[in-house]
This record gives C-alpha cells, sequence and structure tokens, in this order.
C-alpha cells in the first residue's frame, strides 16, 4: 500500500536523473533494455522514487492524462489503470471517464 501526500507539487524533473525520473512516473514508453530518456516517461506522482505519492499530482494526472498524445492506447490505458488504483487507496473521486479510459466500465 503506498504513502500519500498533500504537500504542494511541482514536477520533479529537474532534481532526478532520467531513470529516477521515470520510476516516479505512471507512464514509461522506453524500449525495455535501453537508456531511459525522460521525455518517454509522462504523468509524475512522487517527488522521489520510494517518495510518497502526491494527491495533487494524482489529480493533476487525472486531468492531463485525456490530453496526452504521441503514445499508445495500451500505455495510455495501462497509465490510467495505475492512476485509479492509486486515487482509490488515495480516497479520491475517479470520474467515469477515467474508469472507461482505465478499460474499467
Amino acid at each position: 500500500m503506498a504513502t500519500f501526500t498533500d504537500a504542494s507539487w511541482s514536477k520533479p524533473g529537474g532534481e532526478l536523473d532520467a531513470a529516477a525520473y521515470c520510476r516516479v512516473c505512471l507512464i514509461d514508453t522506453n524500449p525495455s533494455g535501453q537508456e531511459k530518456v525522460k521525455d518517454n516517461c509522462k504523468l509524475p506522482v512522487r517527488s522521489k522514487p520510494g517518495g510518497a505519492v502526491n494527491k495533487n499530482a494524482l489529480r493533476n494526472a487525472a486531468g492531463r492524462i485525456f490530453q496526452m498524445k504521441g503514445i499508445g492506447a495500451e500505455a495510455k490505458r495501462k497509465g490510467a489503470r495505475k492512476l485509479v488504483r492509486l486515487m482509490r487507496e488515495a480516497k479520491i473521486d475517479v470520474g467515469e471517464s477515467l474508469l472507461r479510459l482505465a478499460g474499467m466500465r
């Protein structure tokens, strides 16, 4: 079970190297076995690997996931499923459209 924080949120991109940044994101489209590239990782929800999930980041990701371009439908669906799971754990309301995107409706 994840731990959560209500701290203010700012994207952690500048503080983390590519591998660490990808670990805090819901979506990682980097090819398996290749070096991580930050641009291939989307929707960060933690400020550092192993850190608490930020509730404000979850709310931000819930809005942004519908605007994302350039990633495959399957990667978006998997990211949406992770997002729904975390939002439910954090006791944040999950909208119907997000549930549909996640393939849960």
